[in-house]
């Protein structure tokens, strides 16, 4: 299993920050590691809420569903998502700050089948994705500051 923990701090104001985030269907304007989201079904964030998203992989995008799992506005988010050979639970908590909020970002992820044998040579490509998240979380929450 691999483990991210990333802090991202924008001076948007929390209730707006977890509106942006919580709707899992941006999640490609955010995390260039995603190459499309969208909401599977109609409706808004909330529990049992699901996405398909397209991911990059190591040859070709591939598909995962995310679902929400806990939803606690506007302070935290839980999603699960599953694919093909992955699993990952993201956790995001929402703090407010004298000029913002602070976004605490905690994702587990676990391959499987052939793909575990290559996870513990894969940190350098983790902290990777995990550093884009911090970019592209940062640009996109302060241009809706």
């Amino acid at each position: 299993m691999t483990k991210l923990h990333e802090t991202i701090e924008t001076s948007l104001d929390r209730g707006a920050a977890f509106a942006y985030i919580a709707d899992w269907s941006r999640q490609a304007e955010w995390d260039p590691n995603t190459v499309s989201a969208a909401r599977i079904g109609e409706g808004g964030p909330e529990v049992g809420a699901r996405y398909a998203l397209e991911v990059k992989g190591f040859r070709s995008p591939m598909p995962m569903e995310y679902r929400i799992t806990e939803l606690v506005a506007p302070e935290r988010l839980v999603l699960v998502g599953e694919g093909s050979g992955i699993w990952t639970e993201d956790i995001l908590t929402f703090a407010e700050t004298e000029t913002g909020t602070k976004v605490d970002y905690q994702a587990e992820i676990k391959l499987n089948g052939v793909l575990k044998l290559v996870q513990p040579f894969l940190g350098r490509y983790f902290d990777g994705v995990g550093q884009g998240v911090v970019v592209g979380m940062t640009r996109e929450l302060n241009a809706r500051a």
